[in-house]
């Protein structure tokens, strides 16, 4: 059987071995195993050779074998830990999201026009290999270089990160139907930051709690470091409606993230 790599990508990071084609993947770690509580998942195919000696892959062959009764091997891990870092982005091929109940849909990396970059204020959720919520005044790729700085104090090798919904009234205030559980410290936050200075960027959450995920996306997903950035938007609602319905209602009807 035909291995394939898959990099999770959300709450935790960790490269996988799987028989599984990545829809039947996505379902698997979805609603398949005892070992998720139920949730969204996120997760990247990859392009074998790996290249890296940071993971075992010799004996992968002999690791990733189907169980005695034929069937294939769903997932074996191989790495739990600084997975992203170590793989060139010319390895990563679709990103796939997966709801709570096992619906799949792929995302295929784009083009991303700079030009059409606002000033911020944006709301990124960062999602590996760290996990908080932030606003920043930095557009996206600009907000990817500063993390991945090594001349900054804090910095990651690689970020993946979502551009998210920040739609607000005259009045400032964020719209109604975006499911943030804080809208008021959100608030205060965007208020800090359009009010100037030095800092660019303001933490909203350490360990932010996503109502609803995926109806909260706006541009797409951001993933890169020193070695550049691959871009995978996200469909627009008559897309999101007509292309992906079945993915697109289960999305829309779970708060669970």
């Amino acid at each position: 059987m035909k291995i394939h790599y898959y990099v999770l990508c959300y709450r935790f990071e960790a490269l996988v071995a799987s028989h599984l084609e990545p829809e039947a993947f996505g379902r698997y770690m979805a609603v398949g195993t005892k070992k998720n509580t139920r949730g969204n998942v996120l997760f990247f195919e990859i392009d074998p050779p790996l290249g890296s000696p940071h993971f075992r892959m010799h004996d992968i062959a002999h690791r990733c074998v189907p169980h005695v009764d034929g069937s294939p091997k769903r997932s074996k891990y191989i790495s739990i830990y600084r997975v992203l870092e170590h793989l060139d982005l010319s390895l990563f091929k679709h990103l796939y999201l997966c709801t709570a109940d096992g619906r799949v849909m792929a995302l295929e990396p784009a083009a991303y026009n700079e030009k059409e970059e606002g000033f911020g204020p944006n709301l990124y959720g960062e999602l590996c290999p760290v996990s908080p919520l932030v606003v920043s005044a930095l557009p996206p790729k600009a907000f990817l270089r500063f993390m991945t700085d090594p001349e900054n104090a804090i910095n990651v090798p690689k970020l993946l990160f979502v551009d998210m919904l920040l739609d607000r009234d005259e009045a400032g205030m964020l719209a109604g139907y975006l499911p943030y559980p804080d809208p008021l410290h959100i608030v205060d936050c965007l208020n800090d930051l359009e009010r100037g200075g030095e800092k660019t960027s303001k933490t909203v959450a350490r360990s932010p709690r996503h109502r609803g995920f995926f109806r909260t996306i706006r541009r797409g997903f951001f993933l890169g470091g020193s070695d550049g950035m691959l871009f995978f938007p996200f469909p627009e609602r008559r897309e999101l409606e007509v292309q992906h319905a079945q993915w697109w209602r289960s999305a829309s009807e779970s708060l669970i993230s």
